[in-house]
Order: C-alpha cells, then structure tokens, then sequence
C-alpha cells in the first residue's frame, strides 16, 4: 500500500457567534482539508487551520507548504508515520501546520486500513469520555454571567474564562461566577492571551484561590519567558504556557521550572505525532497538559484532538476541541457535546466521515 494522491481543499469555517479575545474578534478562519488517497483506494483527511497570531501561517501559507510536502509524501508508506513526519519536518521545520494536516490524514488512513480507531495507533485509549472545555468571556460581566448559566444547564462544567478585556475586578467576578456554578465537581481556568505586562498579572494572579481557579494560561507576552517562569515562582494558581510553548523544543524547555504545564496544538506541534511527543514529554516532567483546538476548527481536527486526548497519561488542564459554534461543518455527523462531554469516536479512523458536497459549499 502507497499513498498515490494528495488533494488539498482550501475552505472557510465561519462562527454562528464571534469570539472576542485580547488580541481580536474572531468571526472566520481559513482551514485547509487534506485528502490522502491510497493505490488501493483507502482515504484519510486531516486538517490544518490557520492561525497567523500564533504560528504566523494563513491558509495560503498552508496550502504552499502543502504543495512542497506533496513530492515527500507520494508514493510513501503510510504505516510509516515515523519516518515521514521526521522527513516532513527536516524538510520545512516552520510547517508545523501542513505537516500536522498530513499527520492527522495518515492516522485515519491507517485506522481506516486497519479498521481500528485513530487512539489504537496512539496506544490505546485511557479514556472514553472527555470533559469539554468551553469558552466563556467578553468583557460584559452580565452577558458573561447569562452565558455561563447556559452552559452550566447545558452540562458543561469544565470553563475558560477569556480575561484580558475589562478591569481585573470584573474578570475576577466572571471567574468566581463560574466556580461557584460549577462547584467541587466542575474545572475553571482562564486564559489571557499575552493581554498583560508582570506587574499587571501579578497582580491579578495574587487574588486568586487556587482551590477554585485550576490555571491561568498565557498571563504574559510570549517574547518575555522569564517573566512567565517568575511569575509561576510566585503564582498562588498554576501558570500554563500557550503561545510561549510554540514548538517541542520549547515545550521542552520548561521542564525544572516552576511552569504548570503547556497548551499542546495540533497546528503547533505537527499533528497527533508531534502532540504525543509533546504529552510524552509532560508526562515525563511533571506539566499538566491542556489540549486545544484552535477556534474554529471542522470537525477532522476535534476528533484528532479528542483521539490524542483519549491516549494521554492526563489531560488535566482540559480539551477544547473547536467545531463546537461553527455554522457549517464538513460532515453530516459532527463531533458534539452530551451533557458536559464529548464521546471519542470509536469508529475506524478518526471516526469521521467528510462530504465533499459539503466542502464545496464552504
């Protein structure tokens, strides 16, 4: 079996709701479909989303890297994962996000060959059920509050709370609101996208209760990582290293320091391979581990994420696979959430199946 043909679908994923953040609104993004087809006629699709605040790459960055990766990856053994995401990423280190599309493609390949689902590949699944971890924050304490009793009655009671966009006693408010909806049960985090200097998130980190707030995420820039390992010194919560964990290389660079634990992504780290070998280093080391999507995802990558969830040793900083608030999907059968959860796919592969009638319509 070889891989005889590579497809790339360039589409536009758009929210029913835009998520305000520190660093912007987002309505839309640019994701990017990958299509694996085989000599024998087995397919996979893996996804990469654009992300140009994080890992400076739009859609047509993708799509070019994508096309320079295709000669590497025609006519090669998919069961060779290994070996190709090595070749990949000594051919284009900066294409994290292309090679994790064509990473995610291989492991529903594989699975779909080998009729087991994507987490058998990973070794094994330690969980069937994940919590999700969703999105709460604007600024407006009252519409954050209503949005926050939503989810609550929806099941929900794993919450990130979005800070950075209104005085600190607001989102002080907001983060406590959401801990007492939530109770002994439930998870609350926050997460300020870069938003603050040290003294500022300093301050704001000194009045939080570490019995009701798990971690706080990127309280800092991500060009200032001393600040962000001082301020974990001295942090009464857990601090969590996103933007600052933008590669394995510097993932492994806070392990002995006083870090909480990173953000793992798939469009970070080069798909599920790079995201195990990121879990394996935490695991390792002693951080925790967030796994995230990154806001606008279809429902390829939040089943990539919620596999790779399903075979950590922990994912105790959350899951927030990102299909959830997207007007259209790319299936008829999008991952969702139950009560607070999200069931991993169980089918082989990633469990999902693309309509491309669907894609031409995004």
């Amino acid at each position: 079996m070889r891989i005889a043909k590579l497809e790339i679908h360039a589409i536009t994923m758009t929210l029913r709701t835009p998520i305000p953040m520190s660093n912007g609104v987002i309505e839309s993004t640019g994701n990017v479909l990958v299509k694996l087809v085989t000599d024998d006629g087995v397919i996979g699709w893996g996804e990469g989303v654009e992300a140009p605040s994080l890992t400076h790459q739009r859609q047509a960055d993708i799509v070019s890297d994508l096309e320079m990766l295709t000669p590497l990856v025609i006519g090669s053994h998919p069961m060779r994962r290994n070996e190709l995401w090595s070749r990949m990423t000594r051919a284009r280190p900066e294409a994290t996000t292309a090679v994790g599309a064509i990473d995610i493609a291989l492991h529903d390949l594989v699975g779909k060959a080998l009729g087991v689902p994507a987490y058998e590949l990973l070794g094994g699944a330690v969980r069937e059920r994940i919590p999700a971890l969703t999105l709460v924050g604007s600024g407006d304490p009252a519409a954050d509050a209503g949005k926050l009793a939503e989810r609550r009655a929806q099941g929900y009671q794993w919450f990130k709370i979005k800070l950075g966009m209104a005085p600190a006693e607001t989102e002080l408010a907001t983060l406590d609101r959401a801990a007492d909806l939530v109770g002994e049960e439930g998870v609350v985090c926050g997460d300020a996208n870069e938003a603050w200097g040290e003294e500022e998130a300093r301050s704001f980190l000194a009045l939080l209760d570490p019995d009701r707030v798990r971690f706080i995420e990127q309280p800092v820039p991500r060009a200032d990582r001393d600040a962000l390992i001082r301020l974990a010194e001295s942090s009464p919560v857990k601090l969590c290293a996103d933007e600052s964990a933008g590669t394995l290389d510097a993932v492994l660079g806070f392990v002995g320091t006083p870090l909480g634990g990173v953000s793992l992504k798939l469009i970070k780290h080069g798909g599920m391979t790079g995201v195990m070998r990121g879990a394996a280093i935490c695991s390792a080391a002693g951080l925790e581990i967030n796994l995230a999507g990154k806001v606008i995802e279809s429902s390829v990558s939040a089943a990539a994420n919620l596999h790779c969830a399903a075979a950590m040793d922990q994912v105790d900083f959350g899951c927030s696979p990102a299909n959830q608030g997207v007007i259209q999907d790319v299936t008829e059968s999008p991952v969702t959430v139950s009560n607070g959860h999200f069931a991993v796919p169980t089918a082989p592969g990633l469990g999902v199946d693309v309509d491309e009638q669907m894609l031409r319509l995004l």
